[in-house]
């Protein structure tokens, strides 16, 4: 299934709602599941179990488990035969996507770890100044990566916004692993089982800012922590319809124009050891977020290009749609 989160207008203001995103709109999950039960139960009691069953909130959707998916799954399947578009409450059932508003399919995570698994990026950017930065033995017990800042994340369509003490914004393409139920010192088997699920991610760069910072040793702190830094999006597609996501073409577009592109099975390690790597001593939490880092050439740095003011950035990833967003 394609999982989002979307924004409705309602006369109470803004409501956060979990979508299944079809061919023909969007379904409203929540709504999906109370219709299908009143088929069996009272129109409140339907709505009161339907709503615990398969929550409007993503974090709490993914976090109860393969139960909630297999509900979720049932109820899309019986709306679409039945064709129904609201239930007994009048709540909307199927949306056009047009008319409400895509938010990132995790709005804020529980934690975000951006891992670095491309050494030929690391090679290239060590040609470019950044001399600090060693890629980790691919058969050692280490893996590289930092915390990015969960409050930061935004949406497809995106206007990255500049901060006024920087001067370069870069963009990456990246993909993203999405925590279900977590847990803590998770083996690869258990971690690979933990994933319900994948996204695009974008992480946004201010390189002379970041360059700096990393002389220290330590960081990138303002170099990427700024608002509107972690585009995500344009939703999470489940593990089962992914398959294997080390077996996907990415691209970095800009302009309407592939600049580069590169294949998910280069990666140094597996989603599964990043998994269970960050898991060591450390319970990961539903909806925690894991990035494979920039491919080699998936992003401005490697590609010896730089970004003006207007320039559409698209991440395509194969079986995950493109995620767009533009330079402010």
């Amino acid at each position: 299934m394609k999982l989002c989160t979307f924004a409705l207008s309602t006369p109470l203001g803004e409501a956060r709602r979990v979508g299944v995103v079809l061919e023909h709109g969007i379904v409203d999950a929540t709504a999906a599941r109370i219709a299908l039960l009143e088929k069996s139960l009272p129109a409140r009691a339907a709505a009161r179990v339907g709503s615990a069953q398969v929550p409007a909130d993503m974090v709490e959707l993914i976090g109860s488990g393969s139960h909630a998916l297999d509900w979720l799954a049932e109820s899309i399947s019986y709306v679409t035969q039945a064709g129904q578009d609201a239930t007994s409450a009048g709540t909307a059932i199927i949306h056009s996507a047009d008319r409400v508003r895509l938010l990132a399919p995790v709005p804020r995570p529980p934690g975000l770890a951006c891992f670095i698994t491309w050494s030929a990026h690391i090679e290239d950017s060590q040609g470019k100044g950044y001399t600090m930065l060693r890629f980790p033995e691919r058969t050692g017990d280490l893996r590289a990566y930092y915390k990015a800042n969960p409050d930061a994340v935004e949406p497809p369509g995106t206007v990255i916004a500049r901060p006024g003490y920087a001067t370069q914004t870069d963009v990456e393409c990246e993909l993203a692993a999405v925590i279900g139920v977590g847990g803590k010192d998770l083996t690869e088997e258990q971690a690979r089982a933990a994933i319900v699920g994948y996204t695009i991610f974008n992480d946004v760069s201010y390189r002379e800012i970041q360059l700096r910072e990393m002389a220290f040793g330590l960081g990138p702190a303002k170099g990427k922590d700024a608002d509107h830094s972690n585009v995500m999006g344009p939703w999470l597609v489940t593990a089962d319809e992914v398959g294997n996501p080390h077996d996907l073409m990415m691209a970095f577009e800009l302009n309407g124009k592939v600049v580069n592109d590169y294949h998910t099975s280069r990666m140094a390690w597996t989603f599964a050891d990043l998994a269970s790597y960050l898991s060591r001593g450390q319970t990961l939490q539903p909806g925690h977020i894991l990035t494979s880092g920039s491919f080699p050439g998936g992003s401005a740095l490697d590609a010896n290009i730089r970004l003006h003011e207007g320039d559409q950035v698209g991440m395509r990833i194969e079986k995950l749609g493109v995620l767009q967003s533009t330079v402010g």
